[in-house]
Formats: C-alpha cells, sequence, structure tokens
C-alpha cells in the first residue's frame, strides 16, 4: 500500500463530500495550521480532498515526497508511514474510514509501534 496524489481530482466542496458519502466514509473537515511533523502512521485510512493550501506529504517507506493543493485528492492508507508538512496550512474535507468521534489521541502513532499492532 501506498500514498497517492491525484491533482485536478475534484472541483468544489460539494464534489468531494458528495464522494465521501458515496463510498461509505465518514466526513470531516478541518482546517490545519502549519505543520511538520516526523514520521507516523495511523489506524484508518484516509482519502483528503485539498479546498486549500498546500500539502506536502512524504511516504515514509518510498522516500518519497509529493505536493498537492487545492484540487488534489491525497489517499493514504492505513498503517502507511507518512510525515505531513505545511509552511501556511491548508484547508481539507476527508474521507476516514473510522468516525472521526471514536478516534482518542494520539492518532499520529509512532513508526516503532506498526510493528506491534
Amino acid at each position: 500500500m501506498k500514498i497517492r496524489v491525484r491533482k485536478n481530482y475534484f472541483k468544489d466542496r460539494s464534489q468531494a463530500c458528495d464522494e465521501i458519502k458515496a463510498r461509505g466514509l465518514h466526513v470531516m473537515e478541518t482546517d490545519v495550521p502549519p505543520v511538520r511533523n516526523e514520521s507516523h502512521w495511523h489506524h484508518f485510512s484516509t482519502r483528503i480532498y485539498i479546498l486549500d493550501g498546500e500539502l506536502n506529504i512524504t511516504d515514509s517507506a518510498r522516500k518519497l515526497t509529493l505536493k498537492a493543493g487545492p484540487g488534489a485528492l491525497v489517499e493514504v492508507p492505513e498503517r502507511v508511514l507518512h510525515s505531513e508538512a505545511s509552511e501556511c496550512g491548508y484547508s481539507i474535507i476527508a474521507g476516514l474510514s473510522v468516525d472521526p468521534a471514536t478516534l482518542i489521541a494520539p492518532i499520529n502513532l509512532e513508526p516503532g509501534l506498526l510493528q506491534k499492532a
């Protein structure tokens, strides 16, 4: 499994939201402040639709950084090591494989825990 970025994938928030619901995923919309984090993973998969700003996401296993701006879809499978960076922050609507209300911090899990999970 690997991270994928599809540029010019969607036109607006409504289209992204409709697709998320059609796939049976849970909708989460948020503004992400400027960020630079270390390699981590999640127990859930996510489809990130970039509404505004820019996200640089690094697929740690492939040592490959992918850039995503408005209109891009970022697909992050569960249990895939990655890190994120954004100098100015970004706005997203995301489709999660789990209900966001059930998430317990921390959601960014350390690489060493991946082998134990």
